[in-house]
């Protein structure tokens, strides 16, 4: 859930639905263009308020605290979100003891004058399916794992340094963040594991913390895609448009926490779609959270020469 002290841009814009008309499950947002990939809404953020949408759904429900964690969310996106106003709607799939799952629908928003709000579902941007519980209240079978590389993380100070690709500067969202990964002699960053491993350090360029659960569904969607970089020049022959991602939260973040290590690898790369696989880490080494995406590399059309 949100923190009720608001300590960074993305809280703030996580914290700015309402209610609409008194609903509990029907609310409006805004989405700034600050928080897209060029011309659309980075699925990771309508993860994020999604997710926020279904806490505040089941808080006006059943009142606040009942329920206070989410711990899994499936997004399945449809179409492209610009930023602008958009509509969410929450819907109840199963309450028990111990989770309430939640289905949510993002559209954009109808203008009153036009349209009524959207019923078919040819109407809706993205949906998901959020379940939300209790961490504190959980307990059961834990055993110890083996992790599945067992390299330690590359030190920031030595073995890093600020990724000065153009496409870092080239979108909005991936602005707002500092990147620190390891280089390799010809000019791949995060390639330290081989084959299609890659890690990154994330943080906020505006030095606010990663210390809601939120920001780890925001954070699963700003790995270094495996494919991407793979091979030079990718960006100008290739895009970029994931189907569906998923996220599973292992901890809650603490609430002084800047920097994570994303750790992303994909199996399989063939015929213009690939998986990937993220994990992200705390500074101790601690799992936070996992997804898992499934990406579409549409060829990008060359530009008509002018005459």
């Amino acid at each position: 859930m949100v923190s009720q002290q608001i300590s960074s841009p993305f809280l703030e814009a996580m914290s700015s639905m309402t209610p609409e008309k008194g609903s509990r499950n029907r609310f409006s947002a805004y989405i700034s263009p600050e928080w897209t990939t060029q011309h659309s809404v980075l699925g990771g953020f309508q993860a994020a308020l999604m997710m926020s949408a279904a806490g505040k759904h089941i808080d006006l429900e059943l009142g606040v605290g009942r329920y206070p964690d989410p711990v899994h969310i499936f997004v399945q996106f449809l179409s492209m979100v610009p930023p602008g106003p958009l509509s969410i709607i929450c819907n109840c799939l199963r309450t028990s003891s111990k989770q309430y799952i939640v289905k949510v629908e993002l559209s954009r928003a109808q203008s009153t004058s036009t349209a009524p709000a959207p019923e078919a579902s040819d109407a809706f941007t993205t949906i998901a399916i959020v379940t939300y519980t209790d961490l504190s209240r959980e307990k059961g079978l834990s055993q110890d794992t083996t992790p599945a590389i067992a390299a330690p993380f590359p030190n920031r100070e030595t073995d890093c340094a600020a990724i000065d690709d153009p496409v870092v500067e080239a979108t909005p969202v991936t602005r707002k963040m500092n990147w620190i990964a390891p280089r390799t002699t010809n000019g791949f960053w995060g390639h330290r594991l081989g084959g299609h491993h890659r890690e990154v350090w994330v943080s906020f360029r505006d030095g606010s913390k990663f210390s809601d659960i939120l920001h780890l569904a925001f954070l699963a969607d700003m790995p270094l895609q495996p494919a991407a970089t793979h091979q030079a020049g990718f960006y100008t022959k290739y895009a970029l448009s994931t189907l569906c991602m998923s996220v599973e939260i292992k901890k809650r973040p603490d609430p002084n926490m800047q920097w994570v290590m994303i750790r992303s690898h994909s199996n399989k790369v063939s015929k213009g779609r690939y998986d990937v696989s993220v994990h992200i880490f705390d500074e101790s080494d601690d799992i936070l959270a996992l997804s898992n995406h499934v990406v579409f590399t549409p060829q990008l059309r060359p530009r008509a020469s002018k005459m």
